[in-house]
């Protein structure tokens, strides 16, 4: 992920008609195609049809007497003859009343993808994309840093988890979204952008300009430390992680360590497979994570071979630490399996559902919560470590590493 790439559309007030109108539209159409395959061919239909003949064909649905369907086509009517900078290009305004509509659900992981969105998120999910390295989310009503990637510009810049993006090249991000903060931060090797930082834990903001880079995501690394004890890093859950993280798991059976840690700092998340696929390493054929629909609930279960459930583990988390990276720390917890070493996690516990339309353009739906084993919501709450140890500035500015020294001694 990317410089976070759970964008959500940047619609102010200018667009507030536009997607309240747009919202009952979808909505009524979602009802009558089905909440998933539906949807995909309902708008295969549409990606086909001129937008004035979309709109004059489907805005007499049956809703409610509260909402007054008429007013989409007035709306688009006036701006389609009157607005002075007009033409309008039709297929950015339906683009932009899609994005409004999925902008009024006030989820900030929920997004609608034009085409050219699309494209950069699916190169994200690969592991390359160009940029700082940087994973930003809403934090609090504010953008926020969750984590640096290892050997990015924002890790060389100094960014770390929790702290507040203020400015981005001189725009206040107070009102912004996460698709267009993203578009900001997001740019051309070797560019420059500036960011003004209010760091966590201090009271001054600072600015900080840094080159976009290729960023190339490693998402795996290992090496034996002191007393046989095996240390593995996973920084994504992407495409390829584990591919990559198989080919070590063997590597380190073969060393027979005395103890496993598992760091997952500043692991914003990635592919649910992926997070299920690595727990199963170290559980064997157990419930992982709950996916909770609100009227149903469905498991995910290991069912690969289980190398390390009888090694002892401890896992690193921090602020950092999101979404997959929680789904892990919180099924290993539940089980026992592994003492939680670290910071309380993120809190990003919701499920989305992603489609791709004909045209090039997606969705990125929230449909559910995760839930851990025990029923414990990740959502907002995070994880919450057995044994807590805080990360200082100091000891980030001087190469010292308390909750690694401290996973160490557990394994000793």
């Amino acid at each position: 992920m990317n410089d976070n790439f759970t964008p959500v559309n940047q619609t102010k007030r200018t667009k507030s008609k536009f997607s309240i109108i747009f919202l009952v539209l979808i909505i009524m159409l979602a009802f009558l195609s089905g909440i998933y395959l539906g949807v995909w061919q309902s708008y295969r239909t549409f990606s086909q049809t001129p937008i004035s003949d979309l709109i004059s064909n489907h805005i007499n649905l049956p809703f409610s007497d509260k909402v007054d369907t008429s007013l989409f086509n007035k709306v688009w009517q006036s701006i389609s003859e009157k607005y002075i900078n007009g033409p309008i290009d039709e297929k950015t305004a339906y683009y932009g009343a899609l994005q409004g509509l999925v902008k009024s659900l006030g989820d900030p992981y929920s997004v609608f993808f034009d085409p050219s969105q699309t494209v950069d998120f699916n190169q994200e999910l690969s592991g390359n994309f160009e940029g700082i390295g940087a994973e930003i989310g809403i934090k609090n009503n504010q953008l926020t840093i969750i984590a640096s990637l290892s050997h990015t510009p924002a890790e060389a810049a100094g960014l770390k988890a929790g702290d507040k993006i203020i400015r981005i090249d001189g725009r206040d991000t107070a009102e912004m979204s996460l698709d267009q903060a993203i578009s900001l931060i997001r740019g051309e090797k070797g560019t420059v952008v500036t960011l003004n930082i209010f760091p966590a834990g201090q009271n001054e903001i600072k600015e900080i300009k840094i080159t976009r880079e290729v960023i190339k995501v490693k998402s795996v690394n290992w090496q034996m430390k002191d007393g046989n004890i095996a240390w593995v890093g996973i920084s994504h859950f992407n495409s390829d992680t584990d591919e990559e993280f198989n080919k070590i798991v063997q590597e380190i059976v073969v060393k027979n360590p005395k103890g496993i840690i598992l760091d997952l700092r500043n692991n914003p998340g990635g592919f649910l497979e992926t997070a299920v696929y690595i727990a199963g390493v170290f559980l064997d054929k157990k419930v992982i994570v709950i996916e909770d629909f609100g009227t149903k609930k469905n498991e995910y279960r290991s069912t690969n071979n289980s190398p390390f459930k009888d090694i002892k583990t401890v896992v690193l988390v921090n602020l950092g630490s999101a979404s997959a990276s929680e789904i892990i720390a919180g099924a290993l917890q539940d089980y026992q399996k592994a003492v939680i070493v670290g910071q309380k996690t993120f809190g990003k516990g919701s499920v989305q559902n992603f489609e791709e339309f004909a045209d090039g353009s997606s969705l990125k739906l929230t449909v559910a919560k995760w839930l851990t084993p025990n029923g414990r919501s990740i959502d907002d709450s995070g994880i919450t470590p057995d044994v807590e140890v805080a990360m200082t500035d100091d000891d980030y500015n001087n190469d010292k590493d308390p909750q690694l020294d401290k996973a160490l001694e557990l394994l000793k």
